[in-house]
């Protein structure tokens, strides 16, 4: 694991240098927009392990996954910020021109949102999704059965169904604005006894959601990996971690670029996946790529072996 590290740290020193040679500072104006580069702003929520200066990203495990896919992208400058997701969205929605287009990494693909967005294709892939209670939670017999047929992923974290806890009228929370795989599943058996609706107000989720655990107003939620990491070792002590049946076998590809439906943004979307088709058939590339997402998840080490079977899998489909 240690070359691993090695490896992806000798590629970030590379990647700081060369994207701030490529980001601007904003519009052109005139006969200047004729030879000057448009930019493309990618765009990411407030969360754990971002860093920069006023809205600017300038550091974190996010951030070089998406400078590492912006160094692909020659023909344009680059800019990364981060807003409260609802925020984010109006940008891509509303804010577009000929020389700058708003594009949010890390989108799910939800079909609404493609009459006025442009997807790219997926840059990374999953892993069995957490949830965190503060008590233990029962799984049913199907839950056993399930976790006992759950290969590669068995022995390393329980599986309990969504479906079952809801039915408890066991509560979770699910964030306005915030659509991903968990919220889609939690809908199908949604109602105002089991899910706690908030606002993000520009937090980072997985904490806040932490926090809502710790006051009781909620029995359990979805808390990444990176979340999960950042604890102190009595906090990760005192949660029991899960992962849900039935976000657990199926593969799919994550983390989407979703920009401006606008020429630029479709340009930007289609460049992508023209990048990512080079990349993934350049091992080594691809095994960069692969790399800095796993370590932008958070993910423990002991999950690598698993995550890159499955990043191999992917590619072979």
């Amino acid at each position: 694991m240690s070359v691993v590290v090695t490896l992806v740290a000798f590629v970030l020193l590379c990647l700081k240098s060369s994207v701030l040679f490529a980001q601007t500072d904003g519009e052109c104006e005139g006969e200047s927009c004729a030879s000057k580069k448009p930019t493309v702003v990618w765009l990411r929520p407030p969360e754990l392990g971002i860093e920069g200066s006023g809205v600017s990203i300038t550091s974190g495990p996010i951030y070089d996954v998406m400078a590492y896919l912006s160094t692909h992208l020659h023909n344009y400058e680059h800019q990364f910020e981060a807003y409260p997701v609802k925020r984010a969205w109006s940008l891509v929605q509303h804010q577009q021109s000929a020389q700058k287009v708003y594009c949010f990494y890390g989108a799910a693909y939800q079909e609404e949102r493609a009459e006025w967005g442009y997807y790219s294709q997926p840059t990374s892939i999953n892993l069995p999704l957490l949830i965190v209670a503060r008590k233990a939670l029962q799984p049913s017999l199907k839950n056993e059965l399930d976790t006992a047929q759950s290969q590669p992923t068995q022995g390393y974290f329980e599986s309990i169904s969504l479906r079952a806890l809801l039915q408890q009228n066991l509560r979770t929370v699910l964030y306005n604005d915030v659509n991903n795989v968990y919220a889609d599943t939690v809908e199908q058996w949604a109602t105002k006894n089991n899910v706690v609706r908030l606002n993000g107000l520009g937090k980072d989720l997985g904490m806040h959601t932490i926090a809502l655990l710790e006051s009781g107003r909620i029995d359990f939620g979805y808390v990444g990996h990176r979340e999960l990491s950042a604890l102190p070792e009595e906090e990760l002590d005192a949660l029991n971690v899960y992962q849900i049946s039935e976000l657990s076998q199926q593969l799919r590809g994550t983390k989407r670029l979703l920009c401006s439906k606008s020429e630029l943004g479709q340009a930007v979307t289609s460049d992508l996946d023209s990048a990512l088709t080079h990349i993934t058939s350049t091992p080594m590339k691809s095994q960069t790529l692969r790399d800095i997402n796993f370590v932008a998840d958070g993910y423990p080490l002991f999950l690598k072996p698993l995550f890159d079977e499955r990043w191999k899998q992917y590619l072979s489909n």
